[in-house]
């Protein structure tokens, strides 16, 4: 009876512990909330575990889809080549990755692009020129970068332990009797 309690516990602590070994975001570039004020080429998703082929992402500005001119995901990282360089404005990546253990994962990633406007000068020589800075803005964003925990992988495995459990429990106190 004691060595199937241990068993039992020990199943308890593993199973949960397997099951939540997701591949996360680590990194990426641009951050979550970052402001870009220069021409951004590609845009760069690190993971803490392989990725599948499966994966992607898009890039999306106002609800409207920003094409990519590729996307590879490479082992632990997914590269998008932008085809051209981004306009100012709030942009949202959003990713859809297909881990190592085969589980979709998907987040997304807010941003905002605001490049300073460069001012043509004519050569006059009496009138100062006057160049206009764009105000910077705080965002008060959330961060989305990590997904969601889904408490059912962990939940219906360990309820369905117990039930075993319960179970072994009532048929070996019968057989004792």
């Amino acid at each position: 009876m004691k060595k199937l309690t241990f068993v039992l516990f020990c199943m308890l602590i593993v199973i949960p512990t397997i099951v939540s070994a997701h591949t996360e975001l680590t990194s990426s570039n641009p951050e979550s909330g970052q402001v870009v004020t220069a021409d951004l080429q590609e845009i760069v998703l690190n993971f803490g575990g392989k990725i599948e082929s499966l994966s992607k992402m898009t890039l999306q500005k106002d609800g409207v889809e920003v094409p990519f001119a590729g996307v590879e995901p490479l082992d632990k990282q997914m590269t998008g080549t932008l085809s051209e360089p981004l306009e100012n404005g709030e942009y949202v990546i959003q990713w859809n990755i297909v881990g190592e253990d085969g589980h979709i994962i998907e987040g997304e990633i807010p941003f905002s692009v605001q490049k300073q406007e460069v001012v043509e000068q004519t050569p006059e020589i009496n009138e100062p020129t006057v160049i206009e800075e764009p105000i910077k803005e705080e965002s008060n964003k959330i961060d989305n970068n990590e997904s969601l925990f889904d408490w059912k992988i962990v939940f219906i495995p360990a309820v369905i332990m117990v039930i075993f459990a319960i179970g072994i429990i009532l048929v070996l106190r019968k057989n004792k009797k």
